[in-house]
């Protein structure tokens, strides 16, 4: 099968300040259009089709109003918006507009940021010429209007041509200007794309450790900001990882998960891409006819945004399914169609063209370096010349006066620079000591909890092994004597109906005393198997209840072999939440899904209830799983809303 659409993605920098504030001193805006701008820069990541709403009504004010300046920004910001949700095609429209009318006014300031916008949407649509041709327009404007910030998102748009080509040094360089630019100018947003863009290189070359540690520093501080857009991208690279890894069932979950994210914020061209990804998964699960949905939904997509540099790969995914299942006609016509696809991109021409005009960037950047350094050689020249001239003139005039005032100044400045200096260092000192008192009382307090949190389920466990003990030891043996006096009892009369209840009544409370002994206080999980063990527990619900639950345990050896400290943690918690899912979901049906990685004990629990709501004050049975996990480390992510069912993620390390 063939492998999965590339997805090198750019978060592009583009701030909308950067034309807005240029002009700042020259418009004055009115209330509504103010309030617009606002709601598009709030929705933005979040909620695009609020912010589409809002950008368009800004454009609309505009223009009523006859504000060129905010005309340009709101065409701006509608190109911007279209580039992230992968509309192209309106990103070039609203972006020629914009910049036709800076034209028209004279403006060289935010034309870079224009052309930037405009050669990234090229990029995507596979357009490499027209996309070089951009990005070198842009940094020119860069360079002639000191626009820092856009210079330094070029060079990333730059980067990602490279890493397209598989030139990950040049990709490299061209991040590490960007970067540098970046810190220059003390944004911390910017850096941080640098870093999403060299965890790409690292998935490409294959080095997915180090780059799933990136994403996870990127998707960490993006979910804390609420990014939506960024969370998308982060989560379909780590998604491709696992489809690259032949992890196809981890895959097609974490897929899902992400399809659903892209397609409340309408991220057209990345669902496209994540269908077709579907596709390979289930089409190496042996899911044939689900690919093939997956993948004819991929192509329509594709056919709406124009994204012809995907279907020549999703049309040989599907030429080559069909040719599995023996359907050769098939097989040809989307055969054909791919080699069509690509003879239409005349790929090698643009490779060419790329080529040079990327050479043709590395030279200039090189010149560029030449000319500054013979500029700057000039100027010290010509400053030295100046500087020959003053002391000639100053020796005429130099008396012994002048020379021991200026001993003495120079005494008073070491002195004063000595103080200050040594003021720093007790600051330094005390702020150093200060943060050091403050880490030891957290890393106390923080001991202390788990120390409370460990004492009290230890306690917790004591109680059950002791309730477990006396209804085994008192109740069960009560139970048992009662059965036996009573079979002896019943053994030389005759049989009757009556004899036969109450007989199976007895011997049915004797088996539950003994399965809710055996819950409370489970015996050593390595005489019997853990996964027998959970298996038998429910079944047991299984038979109590209406809930049907399907198990699914890999690799089962594996997980037997674990720690018994750690498999009585993974049981109270499966315990945990199957009570909860009879007591409160109104369920039909659920699944417990344990898989043991290399470094972790995964457990996925989901079911078709009522769902609730996140932000709603949790139970004792949630709160006592989260503390459990607070103990050994371990990590919960709950998936659930109102009548949608729930699915519940677990991690506990296993090192």
């Amino acid at each position: 099968m063939k492998l999965l659409i590339k997805h090198h993605l750019l978060v592009i920098l583009l701030f909308l300040g950067v034309i807005n504030l240029t002009f700042a001193q020259a418009v004055n805006n009115t209330p509504r259009i103010d309030s617009l701008t606002l709601e598009y820069q709030k929705n933005l990541n979040s909620n695009p089709q609020v912010a589409k709403k809002a950008a368009t009504e800004w454009l609309k004010e505009s223009r009523k109003l006859k504000i060129d300046i905010q005309e340009v920004s709101a065409l701006y910001a509608l190109g911007n918006l279209s580039n992230i949700t992968g509309d192209y095609k309106n990103t070039i429209k609203y972006t020629n507009e914009a910049i036709s009318l800076l034209h028209k006014l004279n403006i060289e300031k935010g034309l870079a940021a224009c052309y930037n916008i405009m050669a990234s949407a090229y990029k995507n649509l596979g357009e490499y010429p027209k996309a070089i041709d951009n990005f070198m327009q842009c940094l020119s404007y860069s360079e002639k209007t000191n626009n820092k910030a856009q210079e330094a998102n070029a060079y990333q748009n730059i980067a990602t041509l490279y890493l397209l080509q598989k030139e990950y040094k040049k990709s490299a360089e061209n991040l590490d200007r960007a970067a540098n630019i970046y810190r220059e100018l003390g944004d911390d947003d910017g850096v941080l794309t640098t870093l999403f863009n060299f965890a790409n290189i690292l998935k490409e070359e294959g080095k997915f450790d180090q780059a799933r540690k990136h994403y996870k520093t990127i998707l960490d501080y993006r979910e804390r900001e609420g990014n939506k857009a960024v969370i998308a991208y982060v989560n379909i690279n780590l998604s491709q990882m696992l489809v690259e890894e032949e992890r196809c069932e981890a895959a097609v979950i974490a897929l899902k998960k992400t399809l659903r994210l892209l397609k409340e914020l309408k991220f057209h061209s990345d669902i496209a891409i994540v269908l077709n990804d579907l596709g390979l998964c289930e089409a190496k699960l042996g899911h044939k006819k689900e690919a093939i949905n997956y993948f004819k939904e991929a192509l329509a997509i594709g056919d709406v945004q124009s994204l012809s540099v995907y279907k020549s790969d999703i049309y040989k995914n599907l030429a080559q399914l069909y040719e599995e299942e023996k359907n050769f006609e098939k097989a040809l016509e989307f055969y054909q169609k791919g080699v069509a696809t690509v003879a239409d991109q005349n790929t090698l021409d643009k490779e060419k063209y790329v080529a040079k005009i990327q050479e043709g960037y590395e030279t200039q950047l090189k010149e560029a370096r030449i000319q500054l350094l013979e500029k700057e050689q000039k100027i010290s020249e010509v400053e030295l010349q100046k500087v020959e001239l003053t002391v000639k003139r100053q020796r005429i005039v130099r008396n012994a006066f002048i020379a021991g005032f200026v001993l003495v100044v120079i005494i008073l400045i070491i002195l004063r620079l000595s103080y200050v200096k040594r003021l720093r260092i007790q600051k330094e000192l005390n702020l150093q000591q200060e943060e050091n008192a403050k880490q030891k009382i957290t890393d106390m307090m923080k001991d202390h909890k788990l120390s409370v949190i460990e004492r009290y389920q230890e306690g917790q466990d004591e109680e059950r092994s002791r309730l477990a003990r006396e209804i085994h030891d008192g109740i069960g043996s009560d139970l048992a004597g009662i059965k036996i006096a009573f079979e002896h009892f019943t053994e030389n009369s005759k049989e009757e109906l009556q004899s036969k209840r109450i007989a199976n009544a007895i011997n049915n409370a004797c088996v539950d005393v003994r399965s809710l002994s055996h819950q409370l206080h489970p015996l050593s999980f390595s005489k019997i198997g853990f996964t027998s063990f959970l298996t038998d527990f429910i079944d047991q619900i299984t038979k109590k209840s209406k809930l049907d639950i399907q198990t699914y345990f890999f690799p089962e050896e594996d997980i037997d072999k674990l720690p018994a400290a750690l498999l009585a943690d993974a049981y109270r918690i499966v315990q945990e939440l199957l009570n909860n899912i009879l007591k409160h979901a109104e369920a039909t049906s659920a699944d417990v899904q344990l898989t043991k990685h290399e470094d972790h004990l995964n457990i996925v629990i989901t079911d078709n209830g009522k769902g609730f709501v996140k932000n709603k004050k949790q139970g004792i049975g949630l709160r006592n799983i989260k503390e459990r996990l607070q103990k050994i480390n371990g990590s919960l992510d709950i998936d659930s809303s109102s009548n949608h069912g729930t699915s519940i993620t677990i991690d506990i390390p296993t090192t």
